[in-house]
C-alpha cells in the first residue's frame, strides 16, 4: 500500500484507535491530518509519525464549527483522498439512568459528526478521484450488551448511515465503509472495564477465542480499505472480533 502524496484526515488522533492509524498511514507516506479536542495528545502522537503531519483542534460536540474547519483544511492542503472516523464516546447505563442529553451526546460524536464530514469533503473540489471514508464501529452494532443501550444504538446508526451514504456517493467514486472491532486494547477499553466493574456490570461472552485484537490489527484493516487494493469495496462493515461473534 502506498499513499505518497494523499491526503487522510483522522479525528480522534489524540490516542487509541486514531493515533494507531496516524502511525500505519504515515509509515505508507500519507500526508495525515489529525482532529482532535486534546491538543496534547496530539502533539504526542506526531512526534511517533514518520511522514508530513497536521494537526488541528476540535471537538466534534460543537458539530457546527466542522464545516468551516474541513474548508479551511482544503484550502491550506488540498483534496482529500481519506477520511478516518476514529472519534467516539462509549457509555454504561442502566435504563432508569437513560437522558435525552446523553443519546443527543453519544450520537453526535459517534453519528452525526461523521455525516457531517461526508458531507463536506464530498463536495466537488474536495476530494480526490477514488477517495475512501472509513468509521470505527463495534461489534455492539449487531450484539447486545447490558447497561450499553446509547453507545449500541449509536454504531448500529452507523452503519446505517454507511450503507446509505455509499448508495449516494458511488457517482462520485467515493468509497465508504466501517470496521467492527471486538475488544480492542486501547486506553477506551481499559476505562470502560473499569467502569463495568464500577456498576457492577453483567459481562457475558465477552472472551474472544483468539484473544484480544491489537490496535495496529485494526490499523492496517482501515489502511487497507482505504486504499486502491479495495476499489470495488463500498457500503460494508468488516468484523474484525477474534472470533467473538462467531
Amino acid at each position: 500500500m502506498d499513499f505518497t502524496n494523499q491526503n487522510i484526515i483522522i479525528t480522534g488522533a489524540a490516542s487509541g484507535m486514531g493515533r494507531e492509524t496516524a502511525k500505519v498511514l504515515s509509515h505508507f507516506h500519507a500526508n495525515v491530518i489529525l482532529l482532535d479536542k486534546e491538543e496534547k495528545g496530539l502533539m504526542e502522537t506526531c512526534q511517533l509519525l514518520e511522514n508530513k503531519t497536521y494537526t488541528y483542534v476540535i471537538d466534534l460536540l460543537e458539530a457546527d464549527k466542522i464545516p468551516d474547519l474541513l474548508r479551511q483544511i482544503v484550502n491550506e492542503h488540498g483534496a482529500i483522498a481519506g477520511l478516518v472516523h476514529c472519534a467516539g464516546i462509549s457509555s454504561r447505563k442502566p435504563l432508569n439512568m437513560l437522558k435525552p442529553d446523553g443519546y443527543t451526546k453519544m450520537m453526535t460524536v459517534n453519528v452525526y459528526s461523521f455525516i457531517e464530514m461526508v458531507k463536506c469533503l464530498s463536495k466537488k473540489g474536495n476530494y480526490t478521484p477514488s477517495a475512501s471514508f472509513v468509521a470505527i464501529s463495534s461489534v455492539s452494532s449487531v450484539r447486545g450488551y447490558k447497561a450499553k443501550t446509547e453507545y449500541c444504538m449509536s454504531k448500529a446508526a452507523l452503519d446505517a448511515a454507511i450503507r446509505c451514504l455509499a448508495l449516494e456517493l458511488v457517482d462520485k467514486g467515493i468509497r465508504i465503509n466501517s470496521v467492527m472491532p471486538g475488544v480492542v486494547e486501547t486506553p477506551m477499553s481499559v476505562r470502560a472495564k473499569s467502569l463495568n466493574q464500577a456498576i457492577d456490570a453483567q459481562i457475558t461472552g465477552d472472551i474472544q477465542p483468539l484473544g484480544n485484537t491489537k490496535p495496529e490489527e485494526v490499523a492496517n484493516l482501515i489502511a487497507f480499505l482505504l486504499s486502491d487494493l479495495t476499489k470495488t469495496i463500498t457500503g460494508t462493515a468488516y468484523r474484525i472480533d477474534g472470533g467473538l461473534c462467531v
